[in-house]
């Protein structure tokens, strides 16, 4: 798939009364919405929630033990042997490809937003999204429609430029997000600290991240490590910073179709 539309919501549905038994697995670490999504779903015709899970372990266990249709999971879960975020979703559809997926988020950063929606997901709901849209997205995702909930069309039609950093520009962010400063930097690749600087602001402001923290978790949030401090030795941000120029925005001009 090469990304989920952004585009009008899908006015004709199939009827879910139709002959099918959709089985979902439902992942989140907040209970509350794990019993709410639960509830609301088991009054979809032919769907029901065969197991929940509230970490990505858990979410794994369940999927080899349990067979489903659907994955419905939060983008960010507690995590120790499988990780999280784009990690987890990568894991699915290597390992579980015939399964669809929807992912539940309150991330709003553009540059992670373009990453999920290009991962090869089905769905991808806003928990700002009203209740009725997750039955739009399972009804759309069962007759092999993507589907994007309206808070993050809003979000991605009108919040992000989609421009690919260059490769100096992801260089310097590798760098800095690494833990070398600006002077470090500058001398490392022989430009100046003022060249350094404007490169650092320009791939900064193409993915969307406003301040270190937007980019810290950002770098958390592609890497599968949200419980990682960027002062941390193990802080990932080399490897998720490696993902820039993996082709995760496509279209005419740079932009997502």
């Amino acid at each position: 798939m090469n990304g989920l539309m952004p585009g009008p919501v899908h006015d004709q549905f199939c009827n879910l009364q139709r002959e099918i038994n959709l089985k979902i697995v439902l992942a989140d670490d907040h209970p509350l919405i794990l019993a709410g999504v639960s509830t609301y779903i088991h009054r979809l015709p032919g769907c029901r929630v065969v197991a929940t899970a509230a970490s990505s372990d858990e979410l794994i266990n369940c999927l080899e033990l349990i067979p489903c249709d659907l994955v419905i999971t939060e983008f960010s879960m507690p995590m120790a042997r499988i990780g999280d975020g784009l990690y987890l979703l990568s894991y699915i559809k290597r390992h579980y490809p015939k399964k669809w997926v929807i992912v539940l988020t309150m991330n709003e950063i553009p540059a992670v937003l373009y990453q999920i929606s290009h991962s090869g997901v089905n769905g991808l709901l806003h928990k700002s999204d009203e209740t009725p849209e997750i039955g739009k997205a399972i009804q759309s995702v069962s007759c092999k429609k993507p589907y994007m909930g309206s808070a993050l069309r809003m979000l991605l039609q009108h919040g992000h430029d989609a421009r690919i950093p260059t490769p100096r520009e992801t260089e310097v962010l590798r760098l800095y997000a690494a833990g070398h400063n600006l002077d470090e930097i500058s001398a490392r690749l022989s430009r100046s600290k003022k060249t350094i600087s404007l490169q650092k602001a320009a791939v900064m402001k193409k993915l969307g991240l406003r301040n270190d923290i937007a980019l810290g978790r950002y770098c958390a949030a592609v890497s599968g490590d949200t419980n990682a401090q960027p002062e941390s030795a193990d802080w990932p941000f080399p490897r998720c910073l490696a993902t820039l120029h993996t082709p995760w925005i496509r279209g005419a001009g740079g932009r997502m179709r």
